[in-house]
C-alpha cells in the first residue's frame, strides 16, 4: 500500500502509495467517540441512556460528524503522502499536516455543529459546546492525526520488511537454480564438471555439447533452452540458437555487416558464433558490465 533523481523519487512514491484500508476501525472509533461526547457529564448509566430517545437524537448526528471528519483527515493524509513524504520533507509535511489535517477539520467540525444547532433553533454561542464539546473534538482530531502518522510509518516499515524478505528469497532462489556443476556424458561415463570451467555450450548436428576451457568436448543430454535456464546470466550469454558462451571464453568480437557481431572464442569454435543485429546491443551490454 507505498516509494535517486526526481524521476526515481516520483516512481517510488507511486509504488508505495498508502491506501489506509481502515473503514471498520473508523466506524467503531467514530461510534465510541460520539458516545463519549453525548455521555460526557451525564449521571445516567449507559443502559439507562440506551432506553432514552434523546440519546439517539444526539448520538446519530455526532457519529455522522465524526465519520465525515475522519474521512476528510484520511483523504488529506493520502494526498499529503503523495506530495510531502515524511522521510524526504519532514518540516513541510509537519506544517501541512497541522494546517490541512487539523486546523481545517477543526473549522469544518465547528461549521457542522453550527449547522446542526441551527436546524434545532439553538444559538451555538449560547451553549456549552465551545467550552466542553469542542475541546473534546479537538482532542479527537489530534488523536486521529497521530493514528494516521503511526499507521503511515507502520505500513512503510512493513512494506520495507516484505521487500527485503522477497529480495532475500529471490537471491536464494537464483543461487539454488544456478548450477555449480553440470552433468555430462563421455562414452559410458557420467561426469560432473564445474560450471566455471565450461567455455561454451554448442549444437552440432542433432546433438548438444559443451566444451571446457581445456578444449575437451562432452555430450549434454538437454536442450540449449533447458541449459540456459540453469546457468547464471552474469557469466553466460545466449549468442544464438546454437551457442551459449561463457564470458571467460570470449576474447573479443568483429563487426559484421548489418550490425551483426562475430565472437572470437578461446578455445576456438568452427561452427556459427555470430550474434544477430537484434541481440548485438544486449551482448555489448553484457560483455562490458
Amino acid at each position: 500500500m507505498y516509494n535517486q533523481p526526481n524521476t526515481g523519487t516520483a516512481s517510488y512514491r507511486n509504488l508505495t502509495t498508502i491506501k489506509y484500508n481502515d473503514i471498520y476501525f473508523r466506524m467503531i472509533a467514530c461510534l465510541v467517540g460520539a458516545h463519549i461526547l453525548v455521555a460526557y457529564g451525564e449521571t445516567l448509566s449507559i443502559f439507562q441512556m440506551l432506553l432514552m430517545p434523546y440519546y439517539y437524537y444526539a448520538l446519530i448526528p455526532s457519529f455522522l460528524i465524526a465519520a465525515i471528519l475522519f474521512y476528510i483527515i484520511r483523504a488529506i493524509n493520502i494526498q499529503l503522502d503523495k506530495r510531502f513524504d515524511w522521510a524526504e520533507l519532514p518540516i513541510q509535511r509537519a506544517g501541512t499536516q497541522i494546517f490541512f489535517a487539523f486546523i481545517i477539520p477543526a473549522f469544518c467540525a465547528f461549521l457542522l455543529a453550527f449547522a446542526y444547532f441551527v436546524t434545532r433553533g439553538i444559538n451555538i454561542f449560547q451553549t456549552t459546546y465551545l467550552k466542553y464539546d469542542f475541546q473534546f473534538i479537538l482532542l479527537q482530531l489530534l488523536l486521529i492525526n497521530l493514528y494516521y502518522v503511526a499507521y503511515h510509518f507502520y505500513l512503510k516499515w512493513s512494506h520495507a520488511e516484505k521487500t527485503i524478505s522477497q529480495l532475500a528469497l529471490d537471491h536464494i532462489g537464483s543461487q539454488a537454480t544456478a548450477k555449480h556443476t553440470f552433468q555430462v556424458s563421455k562414452g559410458a561415463a557420467n561426469l560432473l564438471l564445474p560450471v566455471d570451467g565450461i567455455a561454451y555450450f554448442f549444437r552440432e548436428g542433432d546433438s548438444n555439447y559443451l566444451r571446457t576451457a581445456n578444449g575437451e568436448d562432452y555430450f549434454v543430454n538437454a536442450t540449449l533452452d533447458e541449459v540456459q535456464q540453469q546457468l547464471p546470466e552474469d557469466n553466460f550469454f545466449r549468442a544464438n540458437r546454437q551457442l551459449i558462451i561463457n564470458r571467460q571464453a570470449c576474447k573479443g568480437y568483429d563487426l559484421l555487416s548489418y550490425g551483426k557481431l562475430n565472437i572470437k572464442l578461446q578455445p576456438q569454435l568452427t561452427t556459427d558464433s555470430v550474434v544477430s543485429q537484434k541481440r548485438a546491443v544486449k551482448f555489448k551490454q553484457w560483455i562490458e558490465s
